[in-house]
């Protein structure tokens, strides 16, 4: 009897403090300020995105599974949340831009990126980072399904802040 009090006991703490955590505010890591070299010859600081939440969406032109997940990406940035695609670990010779553009994709291209990757520890394409508009990643993800619901419930959750600030 009495080590089913001493489970019930600690059944009802764990609970207890599952509860507790659950409704504290979440603390996402803020993502350092990054000098992005955009495609187009200008130059792009994440400090100036400050107020928006985007995506910023690392890959290279030859990764099957970044062209994979890109159609999703395209989806997202119609929808209004911003998606900067950036390319690193590149052949000689590559063009993402053009890439991105043959494939018929109109979000914004940083290239040249192996340092900023490299400061961020993202050593494999794709990975996909979601930043709020306070400049924290809530999500980073290596997923190459375009169907994957987080990747799609993250995107409106950040949605969702956009439209919250415009009411």
């Amino acid at each position: 009897m009495k080590q089913l009090f001493i489970a019930i006991a600690l059944i009802f703490i764990s609970f207890t403090s599952y509860s507790q955590e659950e409704s504290t505010q979440e603390t996402y890591p803020k993502l350092p300020t990054l000098n992005l070299q955009m495609a187009d010859g200008s130059a792009l600081n994440t400090q100036d995105l400050l107020g928006q939440p985007y995506v910023l969406h690392f890959w290279a032109t030859w990764c099957p599974y970044c062209k994979k997940l890109q159609p999703a990406l395209q989806k997202i940035d119609d929808m209004g949340l911003k998606v900067i695609a950036v390319s690193f670990k590149e052949d000689d010779g590559a063009t993402p831009a053009k890439t991105l553009s043959d494939r018929g994709y109109t979000f914004k291209t940083a290239v040249k990126a192996d340092a900023i990757a490299l400061q961020l520890g993202i050593r494999g394409t794709p990975t996909t980072l979601f930043v709020n508009k306070e400049g924290n990643v809530i999500w980073l993800t290596n997923t190459s399904n375009p169907e994957d619901p987080n990747l799609h419930l993250k995107a409106r959750t950040l949605l969702h802040s956009i439209d919250m600030a415009t009411e």
